[in-house]
């Protein structure tokens, strides 16, 4: 029979000779959120942004177009999600930056907290078009797009109407699509989702360069197809 002194060195040379253990890789998250989960669910709203900005464009003058893109997506949409996670966490408890407004949560705070974001982001929608629409004519000499029917214009890129619609499908996007697409996407294998984010990710940003490129090179904005349906 083997004494105790050989067996305890078996088993401790039996353990120096196993195969280490790899330690899982740690995600790269902000304020909790796996990035890869944020930019998923932002390459999501970039396709149903393509998909409405053409829904407006088609009830108002009968068209669609390529919204100046090769791929069905609108690039800056992208971090839309981002946006939504730092700047609010819930939507029912206000959370900027990772910190809670309030102290306490009840019917009260959860109004609150939704109309907060409702006025936030219609005014987020104004001031991003202001600003947007009128760097690019300023820089660049383009015009991106034009409100040109629309009522109470503050020059030609930004008005209440558009911005309190664009403000409504944003608040509803987070309101019934962001939170319940975060909790299946934890569900699914996070690899299968890391690389469909390298890829979309990839060409997305490839599709923007280009966009910049043209309007840089040529002094205007690249509308690769249009068509008049009515």
């Amino acid at each position: 029979m083997k004494d105790e002194k050989n067996l305890n060195d078996e088993k401790i040379n039996g353990e120096e000779n196993s195969p280490p253990v790899e330690k899982p890789k740690k995600r790269w998250t902000i304020f909790g959120v796996e990035f890869v989960y944020l930019a998923f669910i932002g390459i999501c709203i970039a396709f149903v942004g393509w998909i409405l900005e053409n829904s407006v464009k088609l009830v108002t003058n009968g068209t669609i177009d390529a919204r100046y893109h090769i791929l069905p997506f609108i690039s800056p949409y992208v971090l839309v999600s981002f946006a939504f996670h730092i700047c609010f966490g819930n939507i029912d408890d206000l959370t900027v930056f990772g910190k809670k407004i309030f102290k306490k949560t009840s019917w009260k705070t959860k109004v609150l907290s939704n109309i907060l974001i409702f006025v936030f982001l219609c005014v987020a929608v104004f001031l991003g078009e202001l600003i947007v629409g009128n760097l690019y004519e300023k820089c660049f000499g383009v015009t991106l797009w034009y409100y040109s029917s629309s009522k109470f214009l503050v020059t030609k890129y930004a008005g209440l109407v558009p911005s309190l619609w664009y403000g409504t499908f944003a608040y509803l996007i987070f309101r019934l699509i962001y939170n319940p697409l975060l909790k299946l996407m934890r569900k699914a294998p996070y690899k299968a989702i890391k690389i469909t984010v390298i890829v979309l990710g990839t060409l997305i940003l490839a599709d923007a360069m280009n966009l910049l490129i043209q309007i840089i090179v040529f002094g205007k904005a690249p509308m690769l197809w249009r068509v008049q349906l009515w």
